[in-house]
């Protein structure tokens, strides 16, 4: 099995687990309430170990994917279709092929240096946001990674509830794209160049994570605001992507920036005072326990694959009584909402 910095991105993230802990005690120790004294020690651990969280039947079920994906992580990454690794030799071939050798420089400018680190960051932020999109827009995708949403409490563990299909998804557009950008890196700046600066970017994913990310899926309400939380996605920014609040439906797909959010008009900046969103999605007992949330999404989403081909060869055709022509009326432009149950967020 090829090795792929993806992977080390994942174990870095892991290892950042206990790190993203202590830095949350801090927050609730250090963060002032409302008359302005800070929590003493004590309040703030109960606080951080909520039995009504850390016991919760969707808790639970999150500490059930956290040891599968321990065992199952590697069998899922040996059988994607495609590897950063193996995408980015062939963009370069490609790139050699089509353009000609091209001699690698010896002393590359560091701003420049920035500046493809930059890049390939943002490539691996538009694969995750392009898979979450996709995710949610696509019916029979949805099915996949509605096992995800379908936590009713979030803690950092839920980072872990995610059916094998949808890992496999993210990791082939990952491969994709990130590959091809570092083929390109590679291309002009050199193989060695090209491995440094994607495992940079896989130890910065792995700070982000430790700093920030694990946040996301948690309970405290830490927002950015204003300009801030238009470049950065707070771990506010991500609940409310979870919220099963209408309002909040089809936003804040990004990763750790908001940019390609603020680019495609699917960002939602949050307001600076927790807005007491729900989580979870309605109606969908099979996602209620670990066997049935990793079997019956294949058959609901088999029928979502049918139904997208019959309503594909269903679009009625009328005749224009003032010109004789015929018209074809494309159902297929209706929303996702008119399709979806009212009660799943998509």
């Amino acid at each position: 099995m090829p090795f792929d910095f993806s992977y080390l991105g994942s174990v870095l993230s892991n290892a950042a687990l206990p790190i993203a802990f202590v830095l949350a005690f801090a927050y609730l120790v250090l963060k002032p309430r409302r008359n302005r004294r800070p929590r003493r020690l004590r309040t703030a651990l109960r606080v951080l170990l909520a039995p009504h969280v850390w016991l919760n039947p969707s808790t639970l079920l999150d500490f059930q994917y956290f040891i599968l994906a321990y065992f199952a992580f590697s069998v899922l990454f040996g059988y994607t279709l495609l590897t950063g690794l193996g995408v980015r030799h062939a963009a370069c071939a490609g790139l050699t092929q089509l353009l000609g050798p091209n001699v690698t420089p010896t002393d590359i400018p560091v701003v420049v240096k920035g500046l493809i680190i930059f890049a390939l960051y943002m490539a691996f932020e538009l694969a995750y946001w392009l898979d979450h999109f996709l995710s949610h827009k696509i019916p029979f995708l949805w099915e996949f990674h509605k096992v995800h949403h379908s936590a009713t409490v979030l803690t950092p563990f839920a980072n872990w509830r995610v059916h094998p299909v949808d890992s496999i998804v993210y990791m082939n557009i990952q491969a994709i794209i990130v590959g091809c950008t570092s083929g390109l890196v590679q291309y002009f700046a050199g193989e060695s160049f090209s491995l440094t600066s994607t495992a940079i970017v896989a130890v910065l994913l792995s700070i982000y994570m430790a700093l920030w990310g694990h946040a996301q899926h948690s309970q405290f309400w830490i927002s950015c605001t204003g300009l801030a939380g238009r470049i950065f996605l707070s771990p506010a920014h991500h609940q409310i992507h979870h919220s099963n609040n209408p309002i909040h439906f089809d936003k804040n797909f990004g990763a750790s920036l908001a940019l390609w959010d603020w680019l495609f008009r699917t960002l939602h900046v949050p307001q600076r005072e927790n807005e007491r969103i729900r989580f979870g999605t309605d109606g969908d007992a099979h996602l209620k326990r670990l066997i049935p949330s990793v079997v019956y999404p294949f058959l609901y989403a088999w029928k979502q694959f049918i139904a997208m081909f019959r309503k594909a060869d269903a679009v009625p055709a009328v005749v224009d009584p003032e010109t004789s022509s015929t018209i074809v009326r494309d159902e297929t432009t209706r929303s996702r909402a008119e399709d979806t149950p009212r009660n799943l967020p998509v």
